[in-house]
């Protein structure tokens, strides 16, 4: 048992009930002190002050983690919140209960790899003076900092939701790594909303939490403040508003259509799959106990909600496309993956799901090119879930399927196998999930891209294919591209003519985006020639790769918790 902050010191001060509380873990045999353990390793550096931290030390025996003072070894708990130990355990732990709540087999049913070399995620808690927190695939970290008289300092290694966020966004960066390059609004604002809705469900996980919320106003979720709420301290020192962020919003498509931040669009999806909670955790309440005939405890109709909503919210990560996802991939994946695990709905769970995505204006219908019956050459499923080089010679044997132009090199993205459960044990079938992607090249010429005039982007293009064990296709989704495609044998698809179809207007878009994006002033410019220019206040970067194309880059500290 480690004791953690349920949601942050502003928080534990204002009610006490939602303070302090436990969380357990299972003890590595190679845990040590930092604390360090087979995925994180919390350095506790401050860059500001040019000082390293005694870390938390770790003692084997018995089990548990302590500092010294005086000769003194004395076990962390509760009562030492204001030691630098403390913050380094809570860190550390509520990064590890995330990552545990993604790998179990209701969720991922699978290891979560970091999207950078090597397997440990460095932790700096202190790491110096300023109202931020983010996530850095370059130095492999997440870095919290500290702002705030002395007297009144606020830490965000001490918010479980700011912990969280910044969690969610270095474990989607592993599964989609190709989403760190930044090719829509949506598809930035999509890791803010899983960001988000990490630090949403672990804290439904909460036992505590989710009774207090189940017991809210006339049982309705949609006007809990509790968990809803994100990042309460730092809403009311950095801001002046109760909170940063909340999923009880109304918002929709249409409200945020102007917007040129992330973070509304991020709202309108967090907003909807609350929605979505909500409407479950009703239809709950008012389902009899099929044993008494009764309806069952707020508190049992809100853990019955979660668990399913869990599976719902998460499992469908495995079918979005490699690249470039848009709200509607991530609302039909919602309903495909649901339909595959529980295809009767006999409480019609899936017509909550469609009107809240309605009402919001999410596109969810999939489109013709989606349904159209793929005939693949004879394969083994085994083989090619074996390597990826085994993967990558089905792909090139069905371009003409795949829609994939022969003259495009492809390359396999991931390729893993998945062994998930439902609640209470019902195993479901394994599947193998291969995403693939290709780059096109999409020449900028015209005043509207500015400084970015002449240049060449890259456009990522691809696609993700599940099957089941036995090699049944279960999902396609893809990210086509605009060229003429080109056929080494054989005439193109007719369903393929669509997707060209489709990759022009993907093509155009992405034009449209980056002029955007250059008319507001929020591309930097980083060539490997010209370090020294490298702009750390634009949202994003433009960086030179190996073969002279243009690719945008989300830069981690893009005022990620102020929002300017």
């Amino acid at each position: 048992p480690v004791d953690v902050y349920m949601q942050d010191p502003w928080v534990a001060k204002e009610d006490p009930e939602l303070g302090l509380g436990s969380l357990e873990f299972e003890c590595e045999p190679e845990l040590t002190d930092g604390p360090t353990s087979a995925r994180i390793a919390v350095v506790d550096y401050d860059a500001d002050e040019d000082k390293l931290e005694d870390p938390a030390r770790w003692d084997r025996r018995k089990r548990h983690f302590y500092f010294e003072r005086g000769g003194e070894k004395i076990p962390i708990t509760k009562e030492h919140k204001d030691e630098p130990q403390f913050h380094q355990v809570n860190v550390w732990a509520i990064i590890q209960s995330v990552l545990d709540m993604y790998e179990a087999t209701w969720v991922l049913g699978r290891s979560a790899p970091w999207a950078f070399e090597g397997n440990r995620l460095i932790v700096v808690p202190h790491a110096g003076y300023l109202a931020n927190a983010f996530y850095s695939r370059r130095s492999k970290s997440l870095q919290f900092y500290y702002f705030g008289h002395p007297d009144e300092r606020v830490y965000t290694c001490l918010s479980h939701d700011i912990i969280a966020h910044e969690t969610g966004h270095a474990i989607l960066d592993g599964l989609r790594p190709l989403y760190f390059e930044s090719s829509s609004l949506q598809t930035d604002a999509f890791h803010e909303f899983v960001a988000d809705l990490t630090a949403i469900m672990i804290s439904l996980l909460n036992n505590e939490l989710r009774w207090k919320v189940a017991e809210g106003p006339d049982g309705d979720l949609r006007k809990d403040k509790i968990i809803a709420a994100l990042a309460e301290e730092f809403g009311h020192y950095a801001t002046g508003r109760p909170h940063l962020r909340s999923a009880t919003n109304d918002k929709t498509m249409a409200d945020v259509a102007n917007e040129s931040s992330p973070y509304p669009w991020s709202e309108v999806l967090t907003g909807t799959m609350w929605e979505i909670l909500a409407g479950m955790f009703a239809k709950y309440r008012a389902r009899p106990k099929s044993n008494t005939g009764q309806p069952p405890s707020d508190k049992e109709a809100i853990l019955w909600a979660v668990n399913r909503f869990r599976r719902v919210a998460f499992q469908p990560l495995d079918y979005l496309p490699p690249a470039d996802v848009q709200f509607s991939d991530y609302a039909r994946a919602v309903l495909k993956a649901d339909e595959l695990v529980d295809p009767v709905d006999e409480d019609d769970f899936r017509e909550i799901m469609k009107e809240v995505f309605t009402k919001r204006g999410i596109e969810f219908e999939p489109d013709e090119a989606e349904s159209a019956n793929l005939y693949f050459y004879a394969y083994d499923i085994d083989r090619i879930s074996r390597s990826r080089t085994d993967a990558y010679h089905f792909l090139h044997e069905n371009r003409r399927q795949l829609c994939i132009p022969c003259d495009q090199d492809i390359s396999v993205v991931d390729l893993y196998r998945t062994d998930k459960t439902i609640m209470g044990g019902g195993k479901l079938p394994s599947e193998i999930v291969l995403q693939y992607a290709w780059r096109e090249d999409v020449p900028l010429k015209g005043s509207e891209f500015g400084r970015l005039d002449g240049e060449t982007m890259s456009m990522l293009c691809g696609g993700t294919l599940v099957f089941d064990e036995r090699g049944n296709l279960r999902h396609w989704v893809r990210k086509p591209g605009g060229r003429k495609q080109k056929v080494c044998a054989g005439r193109i698809r007719d369903y393929c003519k669509a997707e060209q179809a489709r990759g022009k207007e993907r093509r155009q878009r992405f034009k449209e985006y980056v002029a955007s994006r250059v008319r507001g002033g929020l591309i930097g410019f980083s060539d490997r020639e010209r370090p020294e220019e490298i702009d750390t206040h634009p949202q994003m970067v433009a960086q030179h790769a190996e073969d002279g194309t243009l690719r945008l880059e989300t830069t981690p500290h893009m005022r990620h918790w102020t929002e300017e």
